[in-house]
């Protein structure tokens, strides 16, 4: 029996990671034991969950200090883990902060390295940088093509073969209307869907700001709210309580409604790759916004939102930091009901789809990493 330790510590992190291991298990020809740091996806995958830190996940450079000591504990216990169980490879997804440090260590035991969702140096970072990631991985699975290019120009070992979000919202087969009627929604009135994202402190900065564009649409528009994980799905019960709270419904939210408003990353992707227009957003606390641009304003890539990212142009709205309820409110009304807009959206995220889509990505994805733990003794 062959052993993977995965270390995922964000939501979006353990979905990607559970897909991937529920695909290398179907192709692997003996059991494969899988361990490691992950959330709830994981853990129905069967794996052992030896720390879950998807509910300390946080962005800027203020924010994750408080939680450095949890980090440091659960670094501690992650390698005296792989010491001891010197399992037959390191798979890490997404979190550079974190699983950098943890893919070195675990390197230097002899144990081979796979970084999935690496770490973003191709997009804003160096190419300093991004030898590090390089000198510290056997394997990166990269997600998009600039990704693969920038590491395979430093000497790293990368395989593309799509965006796994491409192939899993091209399965999606979905009822608009039955969502609609499962939710007692009106077939009738504009849905937006709000996305506030899967960590602590976006629910903060968010919410608040969400909850008042509810409350001047008047009804205009009907609305339902998202949660990205348990921890998310507690915390929204207790707090929204005029409009629906749905989790593990995201695809089906998405595809029923006419126009998305969510924080900044994955989910703008998945809206995109779907055709559904979407707004993405983002506020940090002040004074840690005022630190980000002051310390790391050549490193702030211009725009935010995936979508944008990879286009290089604004195809869909965004707005970082500065924005009011009734400034969103009036952006969101004024993209909704303007059809040659909306198809403007769409048409972009048609060519963004066609860009990253592919067959069998999750399928060959796990062949790669097969590939590599067949070499190990």
């Amino acid at each position: 029996m062959r052993k993977i330790f995965i270390s995922a510590i964000e939501t979006s992190g353990d979905l990607h990671a559970a897909r991937l291991a529920a695909a290398i298990q179907k192709q692997a020809r003996e059991k494969i034991k899988f361990s490691g740091f992950g959330s709830e996806a994981l853990r129905k995958t069967g794996m052992e969950i030896l720390a879950d830190l998807t509910s300390r996940s946080t962005v800027g450079l203020l924010e994750p200090l408080r939680h450095l000591p949890a980090y440091f504990r659960a670094l501690g216990k992650l390698k005296k883990y792989l010491r001891h169980s010197r399992p037959d490879l390191f798979l890490c997804v997404d979190g550079q902060g974190f699983n950098l440090p943890a893919a070195r260590y675990a390197k230097s035991l002899g144990i081979p390295v796979v970084y999935y969702i690496s770490p973003q140096e191709w997009l804003w970072g160096t190419r300093a940088a991004g030898k590090k990631v390089t000198a510290g991985c056997d394997l990166i699975i990269s997600i998009f093509p600039e990704e693969h290019t920038f590491y395979k120009k430093l000497g790293g070992h990368s395989v593309y073969n799509g965006h796994p979000l491409s192939e899993i919202v091209a399965r999606q087969k979905i009822n608009p209307k039955m969502f609609r009627c499962k939710h007692n929604l009106d077939n009738k009135k504009p849905l937006v869907a709000l996305f506030p994202g899967s960590r602590g402190q976006e629910l903060t900065n968010l919410l608040p700001v969400f909850l008042q564009i509810v409350k001047l649409s008047r009804g205009r528009e009907q609305f339902v709210i998202a949660a990205a994980s348990e921890y998310c799905l507690k915390i929204l019960r207790k707090k929204v309580k005029n409009i629906p709270v749905v989790y593990g419904e995201n695809y089906a939210l998405l595809s029923a409604a006419d126009m998305v408003l969510s924080s900044t990353g994955t989910l703008t992707l998945e809206a995109a790759l779907l055709g559904v227009p979407v707004i993405a957003v983002y506020k940090f606390p002040k004074f840690s916004y005022w630190l980000i641009n002051k310390l790391l304003a050549k490193k702030i890539p211009k725009y935010k939102a995936l979508p944008n990212m990879l286009a290089g142009k604004e195809i869909m709205p965004e707005r970082i930091q500065n924005f009011s309820a009734a400034e969103l409110y009036a952006l969101l009304t004024k993209t909704l009901y303007d059809k040659k807009k909306i198809q403007k959206i769409k048409n972009e995220f048609g060519k963004l789809r066609s860009r990253l889509s592919a067959k069998d990505v999750l399928k060959k994805n796990a062949s790669a990493v097969l590939e590599l733990l067949k070499r190990k003794p």
